[in-house]
Order: C-alpha cells, then structure tokens, then sequence
C-alpha cells in the first residue's frame, strides 16, 4: 500500500506539472505535520479506476477526498455512477458525496471500452447493488462550488478518465 500510494502521488505530480502553465502545488502544513491534500477525483470508473479510488480512499492521513465527480468514459455515466457508489461503500467511505456529471463527451459521440471493462465497467467480480445514492446536483457544480470554497491551490482535481466535467466548468 505504501509503494502503492508513492506511486499514485508520484503519478498526481507529474500530471500537475506538465505543460507550459504548471499548477502550482503547494504542500497542506498544519503546524509540523502535512495536512492530507484535498482532491475531487473524477472518474469514469472501471477496474483501473477503481483501485487508483481505493487507493485514496485507504490514505486519510495523505488525501482528503472531497467527492467523486462521474464522467461517461469507459461505461456510460449510468454505469459510472453506479459504479461509484459501489467503490464508496466498499471503502466503508458513505460519506464521500457522489456526483453524476456529463454523460457524452462535447465534440463527438461516446466511445466505451466495455470490451475491456465489461459491460459494466466492474465486470468480473460480483458486486451487490450500492445502498448509497447520488449526491443532489451536478458533477461540474460541485466542481465549480468546492473549488470557490476552498483557497486557491488547496484543492486538487484528480481526472482519471475523461475531461468533460473539468473541460465543461
């Protein structure tokens, strides 16, 4: 889990830092200890994006998850939503607000990887039906609503699958 996690935030960091304007990342200090760094992950979730969700989910003391933001991706977003949920509560996490976003990319039509993911994005193992419900509102408002909350440069967007929520906010 550790070599896991450094993976992980290695992986976040190179991402943030590529490009002409870098964002800049800037370390959570409360007094000599790292506050965990808050982030919105948003996911179009299939097994790969699954255990990356797992993952933060499992390092409280490293990432505070704000929410999950759903995107039409390797599934379409009824799946992806879904799928969501299911992660949550298997991480025992139900208190991380799940939201639907964009259930078609913008400029084209959706292309799904069930070939890859199965049909429903978890295919493979058998995963009962999530108890959990979505979080009232749209993806992209909750993105533009936690990002005005927060300071600048303290809450970092994590984009696992495609960009159409971060592209629509």
């Amino acid at each position: 889990p550790r070599r896991a996690r450094k993976v992980l935030r290695s992986a976040a960091v190179r991402f943030w830092t590529r490009g002409a304007k870098a964002a800049t990342v800037r370390p959570n200090r409360i007094g000599d200890k790292m506050a965990p760094r808050k982030i919105i992950i948003d996911t179009d979730p299939g097994q790969d994006d699954a255990v990356a969700i797992l993952l933060a989910l499992a390092s409280p003391d490293e990432i505070e998850v704000l929410g999950l933001t759903a995107v039409a991706g390797n599934v379409p977003l009824n799946y992806t939503s879904k799928n969501s949920l299911i992660i949550c509560e298997l991480a025992g996490k139900p208190d991380v607000p799940v939201y639907a976003g964009c259930d078609r990319p913008m400029g084209r039509p959706l292309v799904t990887a069930e070939h890859v993911h199965g049909k429903t994005g978890l295919d493979g193992p058998n995963l009962p039906d999530p108890e959990l419900t979505l979080a009232e509102g749209h993806a992209v408002d909750f993105i533009i609503d936690t990002l005005r909350a927060h300071d600048p440069g303290t809450v970092t967007l994590c984009p696992l699958g495609p960009l159409t929520n971060i592209a629509t906010a």
